[in-house]
Order: C-alpha cells, then sequence, then structure tokens
C-alpha cells in the first residue's frame, strides 16, 4: 500500500503515534536533564568505582540467561509455524542475535525481522514465515511480561499501596482465559494474505513459564548491580522496571535511551540517584552494549560462512 493510497484513519493512527513518541522523548529528555544536572560528578564517578566485580558478573550472567530464554521462545516459534524445515539451532541462534542486535538499535519489530531474514532466508523461509516467527516469539515475551506483572501484584508492592492485589488477580483471570481459550480447538488469526497459528494450551503454557524466567532475569540483570542501600525489594522494583521498559518500547528511542534511565531515576531520591546512574550504565553495558556486540560480530561471521559456502558451490 502506497502512501497516496492510505486511509485518513492510519494516516492519522501513525501521525497521533509519532507525535505522542516525539513528545514522551522530550519529557524525558527534559527530566533527565534535570536528575543529571543536580548531581554532582564526584558522586556518580565514586559509585561506578564502587560496583563490585561478582556483582557485574553476576549481572551478565542474569543476561545470558534471559537471551538463552529468547532463544527458547524462537526454538519453539520456529517449529509452531516452520516445522522441520529449519533446525533448532538456526532458530536459537537467530532469537538470540536477532534480540541482541534489536534491543540496542531499537524499532524492535523491525530490526528483529531483518536479521532473522538474513538468517532464515537461506533457508528457504520467506517473509510470510518470519513475520510468524516474530508474532508468535513476541507473543511469548508479551505473556512473559503479563506473567510477571500479575505475580508482582498478587504480591502486594509497596508502590501499589494496598490497591494491587485486585489488578493482580484480574491479570490472573485473563491469563486462565486465554489459556483455556486455546485449549478448547486450535486457534488460528487471518491477516491480510498470512495466518498466524497460536500455539496450543500447553505450548501457551511453557511460553509462559519460559517468559517468566526471561522477565525475572532481564530484570535481576539490573537489580543485582544495585547497591544494598537503596535497592528495594526486588517485588517493588519489578514493576518500576517494567514501566520503563515499555515507555522505552513506546518511544522508539534506540534500546529506550532516556526514556528507561529517566522513569528509572524519577522513582529514587536525588541522593540515591548516582549509585542507580552507576547501575544502569553497567547494566547497559552487560545487557544491551555486550550483547549487541557479541551478536553483531556472530551475525558478520555467519553471513561470511555463507558467502564463502555460496562461492564453493558456484565454483564447484
Amino acid at each position: 500500500m502506497t502512501t497516496a493510497q492510505r486511509s485518513p484513519a492510519t494516516r492519522w493512527t501513525r501521525a497521533l503515534s509519532a507525535t505522542a513518541a516525539l513528545a514522551m522523548l522530550g519529557i524525558a529528555g527534559w527530566l533527565l536533564h534535570r536528575y543529571l544536572q543536580a548531581m554532582r560528578w564526584r558522586d556518580f564517578s565514586a559509585a561506578w568505582s564502587q560496583l563490585p566485580a561478582r556483582d557485574i558478573v553476576a549481572s551478565a550472567l542474569a543476561g545470558m540467561l534471559s537471551f538463552a530464554m529468547l532463544a527458547a521462545f524462537e526454538m519453539q516459534a520456529v517449529r509452531l509455524t516452520a516445522g522441520e524445515r529449519v533446525s533448532l539451532r538456526r532458530a536459537a541462534f537467530a532469537g538470540a542475535v536477532s534480540n541482541a542486535i534489536g534491543n540496542l538499535l531499537g524499532f524492535h519489530a523491525i530490526t528483529t525481522s531483518a536479521v532473522r531474514y538474513r538468517i532464515y532466508g537461506p533457508a528457504g523461509l520467506g517473509a510470510g514465515d518470519i513475520a510468524r516467527i516474530v508474532g508468535v516469539a513476541g507473543m511469548g515475551v508479551g505473556l512473559g511480561f503479563a506473567v510477571v506483572i500479575a505475580g508482582a501484584l498478587c504480591w502486594e508492592p509497596a508502590i501499589t499501596d494496598g490497591w494491587g492485589r485486585w489488578p493482580g488477580l484480574a491479570l490472573v483471570g485473563a491469563l486462565a482465559a486465554w489459556w483455556w481459550w486455546l485449549g478448547a480447538a486450535p486457534r488460528e488469526l487471518a491477516l491480510g494474505g498470512w495466518t498466524l497459528k497460536f500455539p496450543d494450551a500447553r505450548h501457551a503454557a511453557v511460553q509462559m513459564l519460559i517468559g517468566a524466567v526471561e522477565m525475572t532475569a532481564a530484570i535481576a540483570a539490573l537489580y543485582v548491580l544495585l547497591p544494598a542501600g537503596i535497592a528495594p525489594p526486588f517485588v517493588d522494583f519489578l514493576p518500576v522496571y517494567v514501566a520503563a521498559v515499555l515507555a522505552g518500547l513506546v518511544s522508539h528511542a534506540p534500546g529506550g535511551l532516556g526514556v528507561f534511565e529517566t522513569i528509572l531515576l524519577a522513582s529514587f531520591t536525588q541522593a540515591q540517584r548516582p549509585d542507580l546512574l552507576a547501575a544502569i550504565l553497567c547494566y547497559r553495558l552487560t545487557y544491551t552494549l555486550g550483547p549487541f556486540v557479541f551478536g553483531s560480530v556472530a551475525l558478520a561471521a555467519f553471513e561470511l560462512r555463507r558467502r564463502r559456502c555460496e562461492t564453493r558451490g558456484a565454483a564447484a
């Protein structure tokens, strides 16, 4: 569909989405500037130098577990949508690498789809197959968000001030209804010229379990870096982290940069912010930049190997 063919409703929706994203970025930038301006450099430098090596290693290990779960999502999505046409090894590689690159570049659906196309294309998968894989894997990540949020709200974090249990129970009920609906009969969703096949109840339960582990590991990658003096209980920190991640996704900023930091900094006092900022920057290294570098190198090696195989095949 060309720009001229788009309906007025579609154009308005895109314009409102872009306006909301720009407004969010503007507000986040203004707040972040205020927070940083009120922070003394020597306080941040001291907090950075005092980060324990064991906590940095723990953060990296938690990040590795999170990406392992993303690879597991990918393997499940490939088996559900592409059957035996793609090996699980290639699927795990695609899931880990695409998310490692997409987490930093932003526009997650676009960037991860492009990386997946480079990996799955040589195996014979087309754009429709890759869209289905993205849909099923994304569904698993969404279920992980929902399970973790539901658990945290039912646990009654202090920030909800007593009202969180009811939304938590409502979310548990919605997840149970979704699971029952999937188990009643095979479910499919037709969108345009392609069909998205939903996982059955058994696979959906596996998605919820994997998603809960993935989300918990991602949160832990930052939480373990917080000094004991400022770290809230994990269940209280969880909703703040999830809100920061979701705001970063809505803003379309690369890696949620700026928006993610602003929401986290706003949740702590000014005296705690130097320690928090040091933890966030270290987290960006262990969970965002580090995986991006490794993922980019792995993708480059994959492309080089593929081209060498094509050259040998042509020579033969």
